[in-house]
């Protein structure tokens, strides 16, 4: 990611926009670090497709431009993309598209190079941080050549790999541009629409003549035993360094072609390499785009080439050099079958070693397990079944809200979509609805959902916890902030001001942390007006704890926290019910106890201890 953001200096971009997501965010983080040095503008926008349309619209000035998110983030911008390529650009612009292979840190795995084939884009695929760099150097050449936004498309192994990168010669940014009107070309009405696809497929031509010639694609050619047919294999990204590394451990004589300028289609190319082989095989993460792409070359010019893909490989998750080893050995013969998935399955030993289960759980001294706590004990009085409410969830730290204790996570479908799915239950359940949201996630895509709730009646209560930051991807400012991406400060945008602003029934905003007693009677009162059939919002509101260290040192009171062994009763409330991961059970005293190395000190656990065993040490 770093060296992506190299690229981009050196390709003399002036403009960068974005939105956190793992895991592409580093890279215009690392950009944000270092944009007053260089002279260039970056910024957090609220979510991505208004990150894309105002890096789309930057280029369009005549000024390169980048974007990047995501391979989920692409979906919340697609609109834009697609008009994007009809429009065409007027300078460099490249985005980059991060997948995520066994959605490691998200919803799904889908793969983004479909989204190249479906709107018409220029499509390339660095395998190191090397290529990393080169290949966003190259996608301004290239997109400048043909007109066409260029989309640069990792995987979290390449995302977050490392390794020596030389640097070239940083072309000066240009920051300023100028827009000239030309609607019959940027205001894509049906008219102009047609007109702009005819041009798009031209300039789409003009880019699979330079993707044959291009210097993104190479063939290796390995020397070794034969294997009585002449075979080939053709990859791209990550995978293309699994094939190569376990080729040569098998030491079988083979070609192989690595495409990193891989759409539009080389076909010249692929006719070259497919000419000569009886057999190919196509390695690739995730879906079969290249073996699809491949196979319909040979069959259009009449190739007499078996191509081989995900009959071998598995078409879930992402590969591995052990995957790769066993396709290949498949693939040459030496055994028969497939890949099993059962191959994917991370281990469940060491070395004879158990390997313990980790689940994750919300940092000592988060805001959000006192707003779970308070939320929790608040049904509790008002005897209402947490077991028969539905707790719809969003991205986020918040989504660990569905682990127990809590239970608070019932159903999620994207960013923002607790809203939308709240209407819905709401709609047609006598079931309560309580969602939960985080204060990024409601600026990129909670705020609709609100106002649909409240335009079409749909009775819900919606607790926001706003830790004032982008906590999961690393902390990123958003409009809850007060800071920009540069460093810069800038207006908080208050959320329980815009829920009063729409029409909300009840609006209350509270700090979980400092006054948990008002935080749990503020969702008691909220719950009052749903009951008559009202939209209620809390915002619990109290920096991410994290966060809050880096700036203060401390976070809530401050100070460490301790256990009066003699007043403590056991109750279980502190270790299990508020569950702070720095309050353990001692089994031979039968005590709980609070670590201290752990202990941030939040102060929750000393105001919701009933009988006060728990006190703030004075040193």
């Amino acid at each position: 990611n770093e060296a992506i953001a190299r690229g981009v200096i050196e390709a003399g971009v002036g403009f960068v926009a974005s939105y956190p997501g793992t895991p592409s965010t580093e890279i215009v983080e690392s950009l944000a670090n270092v944009a007053k040095e260089y002279g260039i503008k970056v910024e957090w926008s609220t979510n991505e497709i208004v990150a894309y349309e105002s890096a789309f619209a930057a280029c369009l000035t005549g000024v390169r431009s980048f974007f990047a998110a995501k391979h989920v983030g692409i979906n919340v911008a697609a609109d834009a993309v697609i008009s994007s390529a009809y429009i065409g650009t007027n300078a460099g612009f490249v985005f980059v598209s991060a997948d995520d292979p066994y959605a490691h840190s998200s919803q799904n795995e889908q793969d983004n190079r479909n989204y190249a084939k479906h709107f018409g884009l220029v499509l390339l695929e660095p395998s190191s941080p090397q290529e990393g760099k080169d290949f966003v150097v190259e996608g301004y050449e290239i997109s400048e050549k043909v007109n066409l936004p260029v989309m640069v498309r990792t995987t979290t192994r390449v995302s977050h790999s490392r390794g020596i990168v030389k640097f070239g010669h940083i072309r000066e940014p240009k920051i300023i541009g100028e827009f000239e009107k030309n609607p019959r070309r940027y205001v894509i009405v049906p008219s102009v629409a047609r007109r702009n696809k005819l041009s798009l497929l031209k300039r789409l031509k003009e880019a699979g003549d330079l993707a044959n010639k291009s210097k993104l694609n190479k063939v290796i050619e390995l020397s070794g035993n034969s294997l009585g047919k002449r075979v080939g294999i053709i990859s791209s990204g990550v995978a293309f360094l699994y094939a190569l590394e376990e080729a040569k451990k098998i030491s079988a004589e083979v070609k192989i072609l690595k495409l990193g300028f891989s759409y539009p289609t080389p076909k010249k190319l692929l006719e070259e390499f497919l000419s000569d082989l009886d057999e190919v095989l196509v390695v690739e993460e995730v879906d079969p785009f290249l073996e699809t792409e491949v196979k319909a070359v040979a069959k259009e010019l009449d190739l007499n080439v078996k191509i081989r893909g995900k009959d071998i490989l598995p078409r879930a998750f992402e590969l591995t050099p052990k995957i790769v080893e066993k396709a290949l050995k498949i693939f040459y013969g030496f055994e028969k079958g497939r890949v099993e998935e059962s191959l994917l399955d991370p281990p469940q030993e060491v070395n004879g070693v158990h390997l313990p289960s980790r689940p994750p759980v919300l940092c000592p001294s988060c805001p959000h397990r006192a707003s779970y706590y308070a939320v929790y004990m608040a049904l509790k009085r008002l005897k209402v079944k947490a077991e028969k409410a539905i707790f719809p969830t969003d991205i986020g730290c918040m989504t660990l809200g569905m682990m127990p204790p809590y239970f608070m996570g019932d159903v999620l479908l994207a960013m923002g979509s607790s809203l939308g799915t709240s209407s819905g239950l709401s709609a047609v359940t006598k079931q309560p609805v309580i969602a939960f949201i985080g204060d990024s996630t409601f600026f990129h895509a909670g705020l609709p959902g609100l106002i649909n709730a409240v335009y079409n009646k749909h009775p819900l209560i919606l607790v926001v916890l706003d830790n004032e930051i982008t906590a999961m991807t690393g902390f990123q400012p958003d409009p809850s902030t007060g800071l920009t991406a540069m460093g810069e400060k800038t207006r908080r945008v208050s959320i329980a001001e815009l829920a009063k602003t729409i029409g909300v029934d009840f609006v209350a905003e509270v700090d979980p942390v400092l006054e948990w007693e008002k935080a749990r009677d503020a969702f008691i009162e909220a719950w009052k007006v749903y009951s008559r059939g009202g939209v209620a919002v809390v915002v619990y509101k109290h920096p991410c704890a994290l966060y809050e260290l880096s700036l203060t040192g401390k976070t809530g009171r401050g100070g460490k926290y301790v256990i009066d062994q003699e007043k403590c009763i056991n109750c279980g409330i502190c270790y299990k019910y508020f569950n702070c991961p720095a309050i353990l059970f001692d089994e031979e005293k039968k005590k709980p106890y609070i670590r201290l190395d752990i202990c941030t000190g939040c102060g929750v656990c000393e105001q919701i201890c009933p009988v006060k065993a728990i006190s703030r040490l004075e040193h």
